[in-house]
């Protein structure tokens, strides 16, 4: 009976030991591999292949790599359980390795993009790569994975070009991240930390805040990996993509993306020769720190034009600071123009092509703003009559006609540099007028004559701003034609202009002229004629001519004594020197001419003396009748 007992106790004990090594191997899945020699054997053949969802695959692997890599010491077992050798398939359950088995510190990799990806996907199944090795490959590990069009164009961005890796962005080791529009700003933020300041604080945030993160964020204008660059990619791929969606930006006003597709066609989307463009969106816009139009921070606001269009146009600008329009505009005028007023603001044409600044059309841009008391700091009277008057003028006419030489408001007042005429380097001033009007395809002949006469020398060498120029005879905007019909109005309007200064008592006293230049012509014959009706009879231009005037002591002038003979022979033939023995003009007879003097005497006391004898004939001859009626009785 003991030894029964004995036996069953055995038993049970063998029955225990069975059982609980049936439970270990069925829970520890022991390999039946012996060595990696047996897998080896056959996995080193570079032709061996097998099915896998129908289609076949390498089963090689390269012992010399597998054992040179971060796994050189483990062995096939330890990875691949439960293979049987002797099966083919080795198993009917095959199991993924896992890898967290003996990589338990893998901090992050359940939150990250990558929790579902095997490890095998970047490491490598057999050729496992140590973390040294996986950063030196770079951004190619990722391309295995990330071959799409979208995510290759990374190797033509400025980011690749500049060493930047996905890590970067991504983030490295375990922890992989999605960029989106939630954290793209503080991802781009840590390169680009005052780019990323400048949105924050511009018009793009605040539309992000205020539609629920629908508004434009990096990405949106530089792309996700092809990363755009160049101003013009950005604009046409970025800025327009949005801003042309007319569901986006509905209507015609500002603002619309009517309003902005007009850039399309504007000198500022035109392309050079050599492919560099003219200004883009983020040239008048800013990059980052886009302003609402009305913030005084905005670059587009009126006060701040003249500093963003200045980036380009440097020149122009300091040329338009110094002009009135600049000083008004300057001073917080809100009727002074400034840039967008002449030119449009997103359909800006070239000068030379836009037909709103053709010359004869810049007249009607102008005078949008100089007629009809819009200009509020006008103070005197008549500017009006004489801006306007303009299109009454030969040279407005001139242009209807078709002459491109004839002058309009850019020309004689400048595009961008027109200064009041009191300005010293306006063009309009007095001493600079003459060049202006003698400009090229002008009247270049007459400043020749012009210059070097007593007028000219008067106001550029002396200083004397009473001297005229040529506003002071033809008039300032509404110039007249020349040639009048009527010879005698002509005449008597010649007259009339020099005698606004030559019998003004205040010029003449100011400037030490003579005295009684007009009065003597008056009086002369050649004024009497004028006077009763000559059309020949000779005038102030017909002597002293009209722009090459110079003083009777000048050899060059018409006046000069030894240049009368021929200057009075224009109208009376074969004239003489011996004709000229006394002054021109007698003011006072006596000095100039002794001779005049007493035959006036003699001929103003005749005068008296005979009327005062008819008269005091008559008186005695009515006497003596009435005495004779009284005595007759009558």
């Amino acid at each position: 009976m003991t030894i029964i007992i004995r036996y069953s106790a055995v038993a049970c004990t063998v029955l225990f030991i069975g059982f609980l090594f049936l439970a270990v191997t069925e829970n520890t899945s022991v390999s039946f591999v012996d060595s990696d020699e047996d897998c080896y054997a056959c996995h080193e053949d570079k032709d061996l292949t097998a099915d896998r969802d129908g289609k076949k695959v390498s089963m090689f692997i390269d012992k010399k790599k597998a054992d040179a890599s971060a796994h050189g010491g483990v062995e096939c077992r330890d990875c691949h359980i439960n293979y049987n050798p002797d099966d083919i398939p080795h198993t009917k359950s095959p199991a993924k390795v896992d890898c967290q088995s003996c990589h338990d510190d893998l901090k992050g990799i359940q939150q990250s993009v990558h929790a579902k990806v095997e490890c095998a996907g970047c490491h490598k199944p057999h050729e496992i790569k140590t973390v040294k090795q996986m950063k030196e490959s770079g951004n190619d590990e990722c391309y295995d994975c990330h071959n799409r069009k979208g995510v290759k164009q990374f190797t033509n961005s400025i980011h690749d070009k500049n060493g930047v890796k996905c890590e970067d962005c991504h983030k490295a080791g375990h922890g992989i991240v999605k960029v989106n529009k939630s954290n793209e700003q503080a991802v781009c933020g840590k390169c680009h930390s005052k780019s990323k300041m400048a949105l924050a604080n511009s018009v793009h945030s605040t539309a992000m805040s205020q539609t629920g993160g629908r508004g434009p964020t990096c990405t949106d204008c530089h792309g996700s990996h092809a990363i755009l660059s160049s101003k013009i990619s950005i604009e046409s791929e970025g800025c327009l993509k949005c801003h042309l969606n007319e569901k986006m930006f509905p209507g015609e006003e500002k603002g619309s993306a009517k309003f902005v597709s007009r850039y399309k066609t504007s000198v500022h989307a035109s392309i050079t020769k050599n492919d560099v463009e003219a200004a883009g969106c983020v040239d008048c816009h800013g990059d980052h720190m886009v302003h609402e139009a009305d913030n005084p921070q905005a670059s587009t606001l009126r006060a701040r034009q003249m500093e963003t269009c200045g980036k380009c146009h440097s020149d122009v600008v300091s040329k338009f600071r110094r002009s009135k329009h600049g000083q008004e505009l300057a001073n917080g005028n809100k009727d002074a123009p400034t840039c967008t007023d002449c030119h449009g603001e997103h359909d800006i044409k070239s000068t030379f092509s836009a037909n709103e600044l053709s010359k004869i059309n810049l007249v009607d841009k102008c005078l949008n703003c100089h007629k009809d008391g819009k200009i509020t700091h006008k103070t005197y009277l008549g500017e009006e009559e004489l801006i306007t008057g303009y299109k009454e003028s030969e040279h407005y006419k001139a242009l209807q006609e078709g002459n491109l030489n004839a002058p309009t408001c850019s020309d004689c007042h400048g595009a961008h540099e027109m200064e009041n005429a009191a300005s010293v380097d306006s063009k309009l001033s007095k001493r600079n007028l003459a060049k202006t009007c003698g400009q090229a395809n002008c009247h270049g002949k007459e400043l020749d004559e012009y210059v070097g006469s007593i007028h000219e020398t008067g106001i550029t060498i002396k200083g004397n701003y009473d001297s005229p120029t040529c506003n002071d005879c033809h008039g300032n905007h509404v110039i007249s034609k020349k040639d009048i019909d009527d010879k005698l109005e002509k005449s008597k309007g010649v007259i009339r202009m020099c005698s606004n200064c030559h019998a003004s008592l205040e010029i003449i006293e100011r400037n030490d002229l003579p005295t009684k230049i007009f009065e003597s012509y008056k009086e002369s014959f050649h004024g009497l004629a004028t006077r009763g009706g000559m059309q020949e009879a000779a005038n102030c231009e017909s002597c002293h001519g009209n722009h090459n005037i110079r003083p009777s002591t000048d050899s060059l002038s018409t006046v000069f004594k030894s240049n009368l003979p021929q200057t009075c022979g224009n109208c009376h033939p074969g004239a003489t020197q011996a004709f000229f023995t006394t002054k021109i003009h007698i003011e006072d007879a006596r000095k100039d001419s002794p001779f005049v003097y007493v035959v006036t005497v003699f001929y103003i006391t005749l005068i008296i003396g005979l009327i005062g004898f008819m008269l005091l004939h008559n008186i005695l001859d009515y006497r003596r009748k009435i005495q004779l009626k009284k005595s007759d009785g009558i």
